[in-house]
């Protein structure tokens, strides 16, 4: 169809002649095929312009959108901002807070290890207590021996006398041990 097109040899560069297609296409119009080729063609450029002009509308209306939103936005980003300040002092007083709990649980310890240990002298005190009523009766008991003089004069108290010797010396050791022990 095309065949009668010339190309034209130039020194310079090579250059396809135009020339003659304007008539060869105005005969060609009126070939079926050609005729709806050129037909869709021109749908085809309308189409693409219609497409044009509405991205064209909707890129303005998203412009004009944004504009109507930028104060919006820009409010947004103060809030955020904001926000963000806030939470870093909350960061800083729940450390703070944290550093004062760990203090504290640290002072309970000591509290308790103290506690603990004037539970164990008071204790030991109540004992002592009771040690020292036995050790009066025991010293009573002991003077009595020395004192009666019938008492001093029995055999059996010649028996147990060494006997009696130890526990007295015994618990003299166990009560300076103990007084030690409470002051200690």
């Amino acid at each position: 169809m095309f065949g009668d097109l010339s190309v034209e040899e130039d020194a310079s560069s090579d250059d396809i002649s135009l020339d003659g297609l304007e008539q060869e296409l105005e005969e060609c119009k009126n070939d079926d095929v050609v005729a709806n080729i050129l037909f869709e063609g021109t749908k085809l450029r309308e189409y693409t312009k219609g497409v044009e002009n509405n991205l064209r509308k909707v890129e303005l209306d998203s412009i004009q959108d944004y504009i109507k939103e930028s104060d919006n936005l820009v409010s947004l980003h103060d809030q955020i901002r904001e926000c963000d300040r806030i939470l870093s002092q909350m960061e800083t007083l729940l450390s703070g807070f944290q550093v004062e709990i760990g203090s504290i649980s640290s002072d309970i310890k000591v509290l308790q290890e103290k506690s603990m240990d004037m539970g164990l002298k008071l204790k030991n005190r109540k004992i002592n207590d009771e040690y020292m009523r036995t050790l009066e009766i025991l010293s009573k008991k002991l003077k009595f021996v020395e004192v009666d003089p019938m008492v001093k004069a029995s055999k059996a108290l010649k028996d147990v006398q060494p006997e009696l010797e130890k526990v007295r010396q015994n618990n003299l050791q166990r009560l300076l041990t103990r007084i030690t022990g409470c002051f200690g």
